[in-house]
C-alpha cells in the first residue's frame, strides 16, 4: 500500500508542477506577447519618423537636382531637358509620399501641404523657363536667372522643409525613449519565461522523442516516394530516348530527301509544293527539339559546346532558315550589327542561333506586316576579357499587355489560349530560350505594346579568340565544294542509307553500307575506306561497340586511326561523352544537315586519317636537319613519359573528387598534342580543358577521360612506328 500511495503522490505532484507550469508559462506568454507588441509598435512609429526624414532628404536632394540641372541648361541650352524632368517627376513622388506618410500628425501635413503648393508653382515656372531654353536659348540674364532661382518662394520652401524635420527629429527623440523602455521590459519577461521553460524541459524530451520517431517513420515514407520518382523519371527518360529515335529516323529521311530534291529543276508549282514539305518537316523537327531540350534541362543533361565562330554568318544562317515563311507573309528581316562587334567569337554557335532564331520565328508568327528588326550591339568587355553582346528582335506585330509578358517565359506557356488556336506552338521555345541564356551567363527579357510590336532582347558574354584559332564559319556550304573520299556508311535503316549515300554523291564521294556493326568490321577488312558514318543503334552490333573493336584492331591495323563518326537520332542518351568513350572522331545529329556532314566530312578526311598528323611530324624533322639534333625522337620520349603520367593524375583527381585540377591537366596535353598533330587527342583534351564543372556528373569526366586514355594509346602506337622508321636501332642514340 506504501509503494502505490507513493506512486499515486508522486504522479498527482507531477500533475500539480506540470499543471502549475503550463499556468505559470501561459501567463508569462501572454505578458511577453503583449509586451513584444508593444515593443513591436514602438519600432515601427520610429521606423515611420525614419521614413518621413529620409523622403524630407530625398525631396531636398530633388529640389536641388533640379535646380543643377536647370542650371546645366540654362549653360548649354543644348543638353537635354530629360534629367531636369526626371529629377521634376522624382520630387513630385517625394512630395506625394510625404503626404502619405504625414497624415496621422494634422500639424506637419498642413506644412507639407503647404509645401506642395510653393513647389508646384516654382517647377511651373522652372519647367517654362527651361522649354525656352529648349526653343530659343538664353532668355534671361545672369543676374535675373539668379533670381528666378532664390526667390521669396524659395526661402520658405526651405524654411517649411526644416520646420518639418526639427518636429521629426523631436519624434524619433521621443519614440527611441519609449522603444528603449519596452527593449528593456520584454528582455526581463524573456528572462522570467526561459527560467520557467527549463522546468518545463523534462516534459518536452518525452514529446520530442515521440517527434522523432514519427519523423523517422516520415522520412521512410519520403524514401520509398522518391525511389518510385526516380524509375518514373528514368522512364521518361527512355521514353524520350525512344521517341527521339523512332521519329528522327524517318524524319532524317524526309528532310534528307528534300535536300537532293532541292538540287533538281523544278516548277513553279513543285517549287510551292516542295517550300510547303520544307516548312512542314522544319515545324515538326523543331516541335520534337523542343520537348528533348526541356527533357535535357531538367535532368540537367544540357551542356554548352565551346567554339570559335562567326558572328555574321551565325546570324545569317538563322535568317535564311525562316526567310521564306517572312517572305509569304510579305514581311522584311533587316540585319543590323554594330561595326565594333568582333568577326569571330567563341561560344556554343549553334545554341546561340537556337535562341536567336526562336525570337525571329515568334517575330514572324505575330506579325502580319512591316520590318523585322535583329540588331547586334556591344554592351562593353567584362573583366575576364569576353564580349558582352545584346540581341535584339524587334517587329511590329500584335504586341501583347504586361499579364501576359508575366508568362511568356515559363513552359507551356502562351499569351492566352487563343494564341495557342491562332498561331500554334508548344509554349516551349521561349522557356528553354530563357534557360540557354541563363546558361550563357546573360538575362533575356521582352518590351512590348499591344497592336504596335515588339522588343525581344538577350545580353550573353562570348569570348574573343585568339588571331591564329580555327575559325568554324557557319555561313552555307554549296554543293560545289566537292570532297573526294570513300566512304562506310553503317545503318540499318534503308531510307537513311539511300538519303546519306545521295548526299555523299553530291558532295563527290563514293560509298557503300553495310546494315550493322559486324557488316561494317568485315566491309573494312575487305576494302579501302577514308571515313565511316557509324549509326549508334543498330542490330546484331550496335555502333559504339563496333568503334570499339575497331579500335583494338579487329578490322585490321591499317583502320585502327580511320576517321569514324557517329550518327544518332538519339537526342538523350547518345551524348558526345559516350561517341568519345568508344573511340569515335566525333557525331552529326540526326535529321542529318547537308552542310553538317560536309563540313565534318571535309574536317575528318583532310586532318583525320591518322593518329597524328604526318605534316606535323615532317616539319619536325624539317626542325630537327636545320639543328643537326634528333628533335623528333626527343619531343616523342618527352609526349610518352608525361602523357600517361598526365592521365594518372586524372584518375586520381576523379577518386578524390577533384574536378577543378582536370582542366589544368587536360590544357598542358592538349598542348603536347597539338606540337604532334594529333588532332582526335587534342579535341576531346580541349572539351576537357573547357567543360563546365558545375553541370558535369563524374560519369560523364569518367567517359571522357577513358576517351582521352585510349587515343592516347593509338597515338603512341603510331609515333613508336614513325620513330622506328625515322631512327633504325643502329642510328638510335
Amino acid at each position: 500500500m506504501g509503494k502505490k500511495n507513493g506512486r499515486e503522490y508522486h504522479s498527482k505532484t507531477s500533475f500539480f508542477l506540470a499543471f502549475a507550469g503550463f499556468c505559470i508559462l501561459v501567463i508569462i506568454g501572454v505578458t511577453i506577447f503583449y509586451s513584444g507588441r508593444q515593443l513591436h509598435l514602438a519600432s515601427l512609429w520610429r521606423k515611420h519618423t525614419y521614413e518621413v526624414l529620409t523622403e524630407v532628404q530625398k525631396t531636398k536632394a530633388n529640389l536641388e537636382e533640379s535646380k543643377v540641372t536647370l542650371s546645366a541648361m540654362f549653360i548649354d541650352p543644348k543638353i537635354s531637358q530629360e534629367p531636369f524632368n526626371n529629377a521634376q517627376l522624382a520630387l513630385q513622388r517625394n512630395l506625394d509620399t510625404l503626404s502619405k506618410l504625414a497624415s496621422d500628425n494634422p500639424t506637419q501635413a498642413g506644412r507639407i501641404q503647404r509645401l506642395k503648393s510653393l513647389i508646384a508653382t516654382k517647377s511651373a515656372i522652372w519647367q517654362r523657363f527651361a522649354a525656352e531654353l529648349q526653343h530659343n536659348g538664353k532668355i534671361l540674364t545672369d543676374e535675373k536667372y539668379r533670381s528666378l532661382l532664390t526667390s521669396a518662394e524659395t526661402s520658405e520652401i526651405h524654411r517649411l522643409i526644416s520646420d518639418i524635420e526639427t518636429d521629426e527629429q523631436t519624434l524619433l527623440t521621443q519614440r527611441s525613449g519609449k522603444l528603449e523602455s519596452q527593449f528593456i521590459n520584454t528582455c526581463i519577461l524573456v528572462s522570467l519565461g526561459i527560467g520557467v521553460s527549463f522546468l518545463l524541459f523534462f516534459l518536452s524530451t518525452r514529446l520530442l522523442s515521440n517527434q522523432i520517431r514519427m519523423r523517422e517513420s516520415i522520412e521512410a515514407e519520403l524514401e520509398v516516394a522518391r525511389t518510385k520518382a526516380l524509375e518514373a523519371s528514368n522512364m521518361k527518360s527512355v521514353f524520350l530516348a525512344n521517341m527521339s529515335h523512332e521519329i528522327r529516323t524517318p524524319l532524317n529521311g524526309i528532310i534528307g530527301m528534300l535536300k537532293l530534291f532541292e538540287q533538281t529543276p523544278l516548277n513553279s508549282r513543285q517549287q510551292d509544293y516542295f517550300e510547303t514539305i520544307k516548312t512542314s518537316s522544319n515545324a515538326l523537327l523543331s516541335l520534337i527539339n523542343e520537348i528533348l531540350d526541356l527533357s535535357k534541362i531538367e535532368s540537367g543533361k544540357l551542356q554548352l559546346e565551346e567554339t570559335n565562330f562567326e558572328l555574321s554568318s551565325l546570324v545569317r544562317s538563322a535568317v535564311s532558315i525562316v526567310e521564306y515563311s517572312a517572305r509569304m507573309k510579305n514581311l522584311e528581316i533587316k540585319i543590323e550589327i554594330d561595326p565594333t562587334v568582333p568577326e569571330f567569337l567563341t561560344g556554343d554557335p549553334l545554341r546561340l542561333r537556337q535562341v536567336l532564331l526562336n525570337l525571329i520565328n515568334n517575330a514572324i508568327k505575330f506579325s502580319e506586316q512591316g520590318i523585322i528588326k535583329v540588331r547586334i550591339t556591344p554592351k562593353g568587355p567584362d573583366a575576364e576579357g569576353s564580349m558582352h553582346l545584346l540581341f535584339e528582335v524587334i517587329d511590329q506585330g500584335v504586341g501583347f499587355d504586361d499579364d501576359t509578358r508575366k508568362k511568356l517565359f515559363k513552359s507551356f506557356t502562351q499569351g492566352d489560349s487563343s494564341t495557342t488556336r491562332k498561331y500554334g506552338g508548344t509554349g516551349l521555345g521561349l522557356a528553354i530560350s530563357k534557360q540557354i541564356v541563363e546558361m550563357m551567363r546573360g538575362k533575356i527579357d521582352v518590351d512590348s505594346v499591344k497592336g504596335i510590336g515588339s522588343r525581344f532582347y538577350f545580353d550573353v558574354n562570348l569570348g574573343v579568340p585568339s588571331t591564329d584559332a580555327t575559325i568554324s564559319r557557319m555561313a552555307n556550304l554549296k554543293p560545289t565544294s566537292m570532297i573526294r573520299g570513300h566512304i562506310l556508311i553503317a545503318e540499318d535503316n534503308l531510307i537513311n542509307q539511300k538519303v546519306v549515300s545521295e548526299m555523299l554523291a553530291t558532295m563527290g564521294c563514293t560509298s557503300r553500307t553495310a546494315e550493322n556493326g559486324n557488316a561494317a568490321i568485315a566491309a573494312l577488312l575487305s576494302e579501302k575506306f577514308d571515313l565511316v558514318l557509324m549509326d549508334a543503334q543498330m542490330p546484331v552490333l550496335d555502333g559504339y561497340e563496333a568503334t570499339r573493336r575497331i579500335r583494338k584492331g579487329q578490322a585490321g591495323d591499317d583502320n585502327r586511326a580511320i576517321p569514324i563518326l557517329a550518327t544518332t537520332a538519339n537526342a538523350i542518351k547518345g551524348d558526345i561523352e559516350q561517341c568519345l568513350e568508344s573511340g569515335m572522331n566525333d557525331y552529326i545529329s540526326k535529321p542529318i544537315s547537308y552542310n553538317d556532314l560536309m563540313f565534318k566530312i571535309n574536317k575528318w578526311i583532310i586532318q583525320g586519317q591518322h593518329a597524328a598528323n604526318p605534316q606535323s611530324l615532317s616539319l619536325l624533322n624539317t626542325e630537327e636537319k636545320r639543328n643537326g639534333h634528333t628533335l623528333l625522337k626527343e619531343v616523342v620520349d618527352i609526349f610518352n613519359q608525361d602523357s600517361p603520367a598526365h592521365i594518372a593524375q586524372m584518375r586520381e583527381a576523379l577518386s578524390k573528387g577533384d574536378f577543378a585540377l582536370l582542366p589544368k591537366l587536360a590544357h598542358n596535353l592538349k598542348s603536347s598534342a597539338a606540337v604532334l598533330g594529333a588532332l582526335r587527342l587534342k579535341e576531346i583534351a580541349e572539351r576537357i580543358e573547357k567543360i563546365d564543372l558545375a553541370s558535369t556528373n563524374i560519369q560523364q569526366m569518367t567517359l571522357l577521360v577513358d576517351s582521352l586514355e585510349n587515343e592516347l594509346i593509338l597515338v603512341q602506337e603510331y609515333l613508336g612506328k614513325h620513330v622506328r622508321a625515322q631512327y633504325p636501332p643502329e642510328q638510335n642514340l
